[in-house]
């Protein structure tokens, strides 16, 4: 029998088969809608859950990420779900581990680039074996919001408008959301409605990060969903049944 495969894969119609990433201002309700996905556990790396009955397990070093991951694997547990709140702080932990096992002050402080390649490796091994779990994976960020400057002969001039994003730097920005298969933004709109901003948008004011795996026309999320685990997994059922 052959390894390659006969034809194409259905995509598949279980939530738990994709990995999360939900971003937005610190209040608008990240933690809260984490903590609705079935059976979570958190790797709180920020108090996040200090105020609601929740599971987790406190995320102090960047090692104990490594006996997390092995307990996950290896005993008998309840959870469905895990969520990394905030994978902000992860990075971090992640870059002052790196300085300390090289005895640097500073990432930068590795020759020809050598501590921001110790730092992705990292990073992306932890992505790497978070996605392995036979769990539903579920990253929260804070949001971050950059001046777009564009360059006029040869300066570059502020436009007044902003790239909205999750908040962590530029090359970990990158891994997480090439990883993830949804990038929510969590909104309060004017009206005070929490929503969830599935796809990205681009006005006279900010551009706004957002990705929903799919097809386009097929399986699509709507732009917006109310800010609930139900509205976001009958809106999921709805497009990927």
């Amino acid at each position: 029998m052959g390894i390659l495969p006969d034809g194409p894969t259905a995509p598949s119609n279980k939530m738990s088969d994709y990995v999360w990433l939900l971003y937005g201002a610190p209040g608008v309700g990240k933690t809260t809608l984490a903590s609705q996905f079935p059976s979570p556990l958190f790797l709180a790396t920020e108090a996040g859950t200090a105020g609601m009955d929740a599971a987790k397990v406190d995320i102090a070093t960047w090692k104990d990420f490594d006996v997390l991951l092995q307990a996950i694997q290896t005993e008998k547990h309840k959870y469905k779900t895990v969520v990394l709140d905030t994978v902000d702080v992860a990075h971090v932990l992640c870059s002052s581990y790196v300085c300390d096992q090289n005895g640097w002050v500073d990432v930068a402080d590795g020759d020809w680039g050598r501590g921001w390649r110790a730092v992705s490796r990292e990073f992306t091994n932890l992505i790497a074996q978070l996605r392995a779990l036979p769990m539903c994976v579920v990253f929260i960020s804070h949001e971050k919001r950059d001046e777009i400057r564009e360059k006029v002969g040869s300066k570059e001039v502020a436009t007044g408008r902003y790239y909205v994003s999750s908040a962590l730097p530029g090359k970990a920005r990158e891994m997480l959301h090439g990883a993830v298969d949804f990038i929510l933004r969590c909104e309060i709109t004017p009206e005070n409605n929490r929503i969830l901003r599935t796809q990205p948008i681009e006005n006279e004011r900010e551009r706004i990060e957002a990705k929903a795996r799919g097809q386009l026309g097929v399986r699509e999320l709507p732009e917006t969903i109310d800010m609930s685990f139900d509205s976001l997994s009958k809106s999921f059922r709805n497009s990927f049944k």
